[in-house]
């Protein structure tokens, strides 16, 4: 009797997974593709700080060879990122492009020193940090002072601490909508096998034995609603490399493997979770009950 009982559960259940596995997959994908979107998000205040330099300016009689001594101890630096000598003549070059080559005719000379451009590492990229950082500098022999766009380099700092609130909010209701969403769908699937349950229990299943089939199902249903969206999502990837590679980095394999596992273990354990809770729910009801779900 048991063994028939479980037969029919699982013709039963077969019917309802292609909802659940649709569904599932299109929360998944979209799951994926929020995804990409927040770690390009959370790469912009790296790419506007790769943007921002210090400039180093030296003094006006110290020699190449003086010149490459200091660069080497500016790259020792615990706060350098980066960073790139460029002479007087790569200096005023630079500055012709932009206010054009008369200057130079009028004033007989080079008036642009050679500097030293550094990036600095995140973890200075605050006000304290970059103040610390140029006290440090300027006891350097050779270094005349030390430039840097202090408005610009304050609100990029700002917007980097804002933007990491704002991903940190995001994810968290993303993870939410998407739980709810499935587990809806689980529910929806689950409802109309209510009364094929309370039959199970009727004839003598025990709650793990009702469970099982159920638990293994949703297990194999949340993979396979995950592999569906990692396929949804490659060809979504590989649409947007036509058009927005230039805006959106979309070649970090290690992130689309993350994320791939993520898609794959979020689908399997929230489908779990839920099948566990409301199917032990409708073991628990009675038979009156379960006119009003």
């Amino acid at each position: 009797m048991s063994l028939k009982a479980k037969k029919i559960v699982s013709s039963r259940l077969r019917t309802s997974y292609l909802s659940s596995v649709i569904s599932t997959s299109l929360v998944l994908f979209l799951l994926g593709v929020v995804g990409i979107l927040v770690y390009n998000l959370n790469r912009l205040p790296e790419t506007l700080r790769d943007q921002i330099t210090v400039s180093i300016n030296l003094d006006d009689t110290i020699t190449n060879r003086s010149a490459m001594r200091v660069l080497a101890i500016v790259e020792l630096k615990e706060f350098v990122d980066k960073a790139q000598y460029k002479s007087k003549d790569e200096t005023v070059k630079e500055m012709s492009g932009e206010i054009g080559d008369d200057f130079l005719k009028l004033l007989g000379e080079n008036p642009f020193p050679s500097k030293i451009e550094i990036n600095l590492k995140s973890d200075y990229f605050s006000s304290e940090g970059i103040e610390s950082a140029i006290r440090e500098l300027k006891e350097i022999p050779g270094i005349r002072d030390v430039a840097y766009h202090k408005s610009l380099f304050e609100q990029v700092a700002e917007n980097t601490k804002n933007v990491s609130i704002i991903i940190l909010i995001f994810v968290a209701l993303l993870l939410f909508i998407s739980v709810f969403l499935i587990n809806n769908t689980i529910r929806l699937a689950i409802y109309s096998k209510r009364f094929l349950i309370n039959t199970m229990k009727l004839v003598g299943a025990n709650t793990t034995f009702i469970r099982t089939p159920f638990l293994a199902a949703s297990v194999w249903q949340g993979l396979i609603s995950g592999f569906i969206a990692i396929i949804l999502l490659l060809g979504f990837i590989m649409f947007l490399k036509n058009d927005f590679s230039n805006i959106l980095e979309l070649t970090d394999a290690k992130m689309f493997g993350a994320l791939f596992a993520v898609m794959l273990v979020l689908g399997s354990l929230i489908n779990f979770v839920s099948t566990y809770i409301i199917v032990t729910k409708y073991t628990k009801i009675g038979a009156d009950d379960l006119w009003e779900g």
